[in-house]
């Protein structure tokens, strides 16, 4: 069974030369004045391509300026970003592999500091305590159209598609959040549907932009992860949803970085054959439910191959996503397709994720071994 993985498959309306994504990693890799990815970025999705992968899903990209998160991450906000944006499609093409960019807005996690950040309402960042200003209906709209555009701009570069980030923590998940979004206009509610009306609109006018074959995809926490934050059984229902508005794709992670820490989409201590696929329910659940019409993509804690073709067969999911284990082994499908079948290099330590503060993101791990170190570090 574990050979249909290896299977070319039309997943999302996207031709894929097997069912592993590549899910959306910030790689710190951009130009921080302008949002562009470097040569170096370029390269290293490059070498992604080469190394065996279905399809590339960038880190997340900015829609306006003040979505922008982190520093030196991609842009998409203006028109200008095309041609840049074109020479990445470019090179991944050029390596065998489809690529989607994902757009993302910030909110309350904002990377530039002055004015308060923007959330669904007048609220604290529950993870660093400042104050957060509540975005009037017209900054809301500006906001739709701001992702439509951005969807046009990808689609322009000739990217294979664009997904929408609706997981871990920013933008669009805190108007999913009870915590951030206390609205009592047409934009919140007591329900994870209200709530999510701004998502709903987003996907209408980004369609209505893109057209009807321009695939779509969403990536979603199916839950916060916090106490008094949505549950998995809301996540599970706003996924149903999503399904009826023909998204092309649901990828399935859940948890935010300002939630519990034994919740959160990255976690550790993952052992290769036990621990797995740390949202394999939920999917499970969503693809039930939504009775084939999206495709449900499984992401979190995934390391071996033997693993993802029993959730496949036993029905948890259409296409399985890695981030972690591509940091520290970019040639690992490859790897598996020419029969070493060994679990992911990766250990879970969590040390790539520090790494960006200071350059492109890497695996220091996988560094040190082949310097004839292999140790996690003290802090893993």
């Amino acid at each position: 069974m574990e050979n249909i993985i290896f299977k070319p498959v039309m997943l999302g309306k996207v031709g894929l030369k097997n069912r592993i994504i590549r899910s959306a990693t910030c790689l710190s890799g951009a130009d921080e004045k302008t949002g562009n990815p470097s040569s170096a970025l370029i390269g290293r999705y490059k070498e992604l391509a080469a190394g065996g992968v279905g399809v590339i899903i960038t880190g997340h990209a900015y829609v306006n300026v003040e979505g922008k998160a982190s520093f030196r991450q991609l842009s998409i906000c203006s028109d200008d970003d095309v041609l840049e944006l074109s020479r990445l499609v470019n090179e991944v093409h050029e390596a065998g592999c489809p690529i989607l960019f994902q757009l993302s807005h910030a909110g309350a996690f904002k990377a530039k500091e002055g004015e308060p950040a923007l959330a669904p309402s007048d609220v604290k960042n529950p993870k660093t305590g400042t104050s957060c200003r509540a975005m009037t209906v017209s900054e809301i709209h500006s906001t739709i159209s701001n992702f439509a555009k951005a969807a046009v701009r990808a689609k322009d570069s000739n990217a294979d598609g664009a997904q929408i980030h609706l997981a871990h923590g920013f933008l669009l998940t805190q108007f999913l959040s009870p915590l951030f979004n206390k609205r009592k206009d047409a934009y919140g509610g007591d329900d994870i549907a209200k709530r999510a009306r701004i998502i709903f609109e987003i996907l209408e006018e980004t369609r209505y932009r893109v057209g009807d074959d321009f695939p779509l995809w969403v990536k979603i926490s199916v839950m916060e992860g916090i106490q008094q934050g949505y549950t998995s059984l809301e996540g599970i229902r706003l996924a149903e949803e999503l399904a009826k508005a023909k998204v092309d794709a649901i990828e399935v992670s859940g948890g935010t970085f300002y939630g519990n820490e034994t919740l959160t989409p990255s976690r550790t201590g993952i052992i290769a054959g036990k621990n797995e696929g740390y949202f394999a329910e939920e999917a499970r659940a969503i693809r039930e439910r939504i009775k084939g019409r999206t495709h449900v993509i499984l992401v979190g804690g995934l390391r071996s191959i033997e693993v993802m073709a029993n959730f496949y067969d036993k029905g948890v999911a259409d296409g399985f996503a890695l981030s972690r284990p591509l940091i520290a082994e970019p040639d690992l499908i490859n790897r598996w397709i020419d029969g070493n079948r060994e679990p992911s290099e990766c250990i879970s330590c969590n040390a790539c994720s520090r790494t960006g503060k200071s350059g492109i993101v890497y695996c220091p791990v996988m560094r040190d071994a082949t310097e004839g170190i292999w140790a996690p570090l003290p802090e893993c």
